[in-house]
């Protein structure tokens, strides 16, 4: 008990809307207890708390034969199942902290393109996979008119499949590099001087771990380091 007394709840739109469906029906003592969690105004870049103590006096108020009948008596009805703590806890956060992130959902932009980079990534696999076996049954049919033997047209059949998977991975990790272009480490020396009595005075090497970002060919952000050294 103590633990759920310091528990606070995202109060999400939807949960806002649950509870102040039913303020007005509630005893006064839990209307009040709502009241300054319902009364604010949204705000799009933070997401409200509400104690968890709270939610569950709505509850147990909901299961109780006065609660159930009142709900039950209003106009539209209302599903006392709906005020459970299971259904006032769906889609929320719990935590002691006071302050919730807003939710930020992911670039459809981005999500379009990881789709697309997928797609082509299994129809090329797909592709690999059928030349391979391609080359292979190709080849065990074209050497049924040069009169070798079973193992002999087998082993060659398997040789032929081979050197094509081969090529077809080599062609695949020369794709993939293009795609995902990798940023290389630069490194330059600087020299520092530090003015001292008039004088400027050289310091041993200082090595300096810079950060930057750059967009790739799909515009997402890639971060690069760059190890700056002082001489």
């Amino acid at each position: 008990m103590a633990d759920s007394e310091r528990l606070n709840v995202s109060l999400e739109p939807h949960l806002q809307d649950a509870l102040a469906s039913i303020q007005d029906l509630t005893p006064p003592k839990l209307a009040d207890d709502l009241a300054p969690y319902l009364a604010s105004e949204r705000d799009p870049t933070t997401v409200g708390v509400i104690p968890y103590t709270i939610l569950q006096k709505v509850s147990r108020w909901s299961q109780t034969s006065e609660g159930t009948k009142i709900l039950q008596g209003c106009s539209p009805q209302l599903d006392p199942q709906s005020y459970t703590m299971i259904s006032l806890l769906a889609g929320t956060r719990t935590s002691p902290e006071k302050h919730f992130p807003p939710y930020i959902p992911s670039d459809p932009l981005e999500e379009r393109r990881r789709a697309i980079d997928d797609r082509k990534a299994i129809s090329t696999v797909m592709n690999a996979i059928l030349s391979v076996v391609g080359t292979g049954v190709a080849t065990w049919w074209a050497s049924d008119r040069t009169g070798l033997k079973l193992e002999w047209r087998a082993l060659l059949a398997v040789s032929a499949a081979v050197v094509v998977a081969l090529a077809e991975i080599i062609l695949y990790m020369i794709w993939d590099s293009r795609k995902r272009p990798k940023l290389k480490n630069t490194r330059r020396r600087v020299t520092t001087k530090i003015e001292k009595d008039g004088k400027d005075t050289n310091i041993g090497d200082i090595s300096v771990l810079a950060t930057g970002t750059a967009l790739d060919d799909l515009g997402r952000i890639r971060h690069r380091n760059t190890r700056v050294t002082d001489s």
